[in-house]
């Protein structure tokens, strides 16, 4: 797992962002067709989207496994309603977290 360096719009027709990891990998993330988090500033629609999770999902989630379902989760969900914001919480405080074990 690696710091995200950059968001774009994603060239992928039913996806909303592409990011960039610093080791060169890339996700596209957001359907199109979704609201999120930072679309609809709604807390209890953002609790709905983690109740709604399953086993798998959560588990995904929860071992940070690097996926679109993680970023999504961290940047479209995550607990700013800026973009911005997400993704710096992401580098700055889910990533140490991660490399400590």
């Amino acid at each position: 797992m690696t710091l995200i360096i950059n968001i774009e719009k994603s060239p992928i027709r039913n996806k909303r962002f592409r990011i960039y990891l610093l080791n060169g990998d890339k996700y596209d993330i957001g359907n199109i067709n979704s609201s999120f988090y930072i679309d609809h500033k709604n807390k209890s629609q953002r609790e709905m989207f983690y109740k709604f999770l399953n086993s798998k999902c959560k588990k995904t989630i929860y071992n940070l496994t690097p996926s679109p379902l993680l970023y999504e989760t961290f940047i479209l969900n995550g607990f700013s309603k800026n973009i911005i914001n997400n993704i710096n919480f992401f580098n700055k405080e889910v990533l140490p977290y991660f490399s400590e074990y």
